[in-house]
């Protein structure tokens, strides 16, 4: 891996370096090595190349790997979490293929956790019948992520662009993508609305969006501060189309700190191991509500603890860990017991931990076919949470959307191997951008607006409500002469914001994350 060259060509631009991304150049410069097939790759990153969502998730890689479990017992959990609104072929393939990725995690290095015997450490979470997640302690994702880095810096044919914000893509009539960027030094620096002079040009051939989510929408989320939707709205200004974008996944867990945006996660993993949801009361109250208790599926927790909070006025409903022997917790939960006793001063082996569902993961996105292709465009790919492939359905299984990433990312590459092997390199050619325009939003009048009227339970008027007073306060913002990345990016949650009211307000039928009180 190199820092980027003067050179603004390159057969196929990644904007992001989560798992999806980092996946995707891996197995595109693997498969060109392996066909003698010249290939340059940039990786884009709008902020430090680690500072994604994999990097924080904890939880785990779900892949069958057990005699006692079965391909088809994952797909039955899937199509059980996902409320059936899943794409069977596509859940069957997913899994099917999930085994064969997990070795080239292994192939590329991966640590994970092994018992004594030296086989792996595989661990249940909701959803899951039997015990199928591969993992790191409690911090999976960051080795997953140090593993994919590693592995990318080995190939000289993929260039890595860190601190650099992709602010406008275009589409000429020839099919080439060409793409503006800023370097992204400090969030106060400021450009003007017509920025050629101030910007990079990159053009190539094939383009994959792998940006992530969309959480900095909402007022709490668990996602990195860069996850403001960028995908989705480059998407639709191609031509794309969104895919139950109002599916948003709320972490019934979210670790409750007073006057915090962002929110520590507390993995699902923890009540795999037995940890017990209580209310203020101290009853263990999920057996009320599913036969499954504390190890349902998110959507299902996450209502019954807003129900129990509603019940008892309370800002959060508790998660008991002490039944775990402290030396499980030392094992498996590390992280979360030192960011709890930092945070909140708690034990939790002694004490329990005061939680509440916050926004987590996008379930929809732009719509993609099998193989990461987006659905009407020519050449652009979408792998990761920013894409709709019909594993998820109405609801994402736990650990189901890091191993999601990399098998779309496989069958991406060799795609895009296979359209580059009868193209011709790019010329560098001029081109002439539209002017991009940025309005003065207040981010915090759109996250108070989806929270308030898109959240966990929804009525039709709070939807409507919701979008008009986006829409009215978009019409009255003024246009900015000069505007900062943040600034781009508050305008950017509007337009996110509006697609996830109009996508609600389409909805027909409550499934899984989606809750229209109306729709009973």
């Amino acid at each position: 891996m190199q820092m980027q060259s003067n050179s603004t060509s390159y057969d196929v631009v990644i904007v992001g370096t989560g798992v999806a991304g980092l996946a995707t150049a891996i197995y595109l410069a693997e498969a060109a090595a392996l066909s003698n097939q010249t290939i340059s790759i940039l990786l884009v990153s709008k902020a430090a190349a680690t500072d994604t969502n994999t990097s924080w998730a904890q939880g785990g890689i779900a892949a069958v790997a057990s005699d006692e479990d079965s391909f088809e017992a994952h797909i039955v959990d899937t199509l059980d979490a996902g409320a059936g609104k899943n794409d069977l072929h596509i859940v069957r393939k997913v899994i099917e293929a999930a085994p064969d990725a997990m070795q080239d995690l292994i192939r590329w290095g991966i640590d994970l956790d092994k018992k004594i015997d030296g086989t792996y450490d595989l661990v249940k979470e909701g959803g899951h019948q039997f015990s199928r997640i591969w993992h790191k302690a409690d911090s999976t994702g960051n080795s997953l992520q140090a593993t994919l880095m590693q592995r990318v810096s080995q190939f000289k044919s993929i260039v890595c662009s860190e601190n650099t914000a992709i602010v406008q893509i275009e589409k000429d009539a020839h099919g080439t993508f060409h793409i503006q960027a800023i370097h992204n030094h400090t969030s106060h620096q400021t450009y003007p609305n017509l920025i050629v002079e101030n910007c990079i040009h990159i053009q190539c051939a094939q383009l994959v969006l792998s940006t992530g989510g969309l959480g900095m929408v909402y007022a709490k989320t668990t996602n990195q501060t860069i996850s403001t939707g960028d995908g989705i709205v480059f998407a639709s200004q191609l031509g794309a189309t969104m895919k139950d974008l109002s599916f948003i996944q709320f972490h019934p867990t979210g670790l409750f700190e007073s006057n915090q945006s962002g929110t520590y996660l507390i993995t699902e993993a923890l009540r795999g191991e037995g940890a017990i949801l209580r209310n203020k009361e101290g009853v263990d109250f999920m057996p009320q509500y599913d036969a499954r208790a504390s190890l349902a599926p998110r959507d299902i927790v996450s209502r019954a603890i807003m129900s129990e909070i509603k019940k008892s006025k309370t800002e959060y409903v508790y998660l008991d860990a002490t039944g775990l022997s402290a030396s499980t917790i030392l094992k498996h939960f590390p992280n979360i017991q030192t960011a709890c006793l930092e945070k909140l001063g708690i034990d939790i082996c002694k004490q329990w931990i005061p939680v509440l569902p916050v926004q987590h993961y996008t379930c929809g996105g732009i719509q993609v076919d099998e193989f990461g292709g987006v659905v009407g465009v020519d050449a652009l790919f979408a792998i990761g949470e920013v894409a709709s492939t019909g594993l998820h359905g109405a609801n994402r299984l736990a650990s189901n959307s890091l191993i999601e990433g990399i098998v779309f990312a496989k069958w991406a590459a060799v795609k895009m191997i296979n359209a580059l092997s009868h193209d011709t390199a790019l010329p560098i050619s001029a081109y002439h951008f539209k002017p991009i325009i940025v309005k003065q939003i207040d981010r915090a009048l759109v996250q108070n607006c989806l929270s308030n009227y898109a959240g966990i339970e929804k009525t039709s008027a709070d939807l409507r409500k919701g979008l008009n007073e986006l829409s009215h306060a978009y019409q009255n913002a003024n246009v900015l002469k000069y505007w900062s990345l943040k600034e781009w990016e508050n305008d950017l949650l509007y337009q996110v914001g509006i697609l996830i009211f109009k996508d609600a307000l389409a909805q027909t039928e409550n499934k899984g994350v989606f809750f229209n009180l109306d729709l009973e």
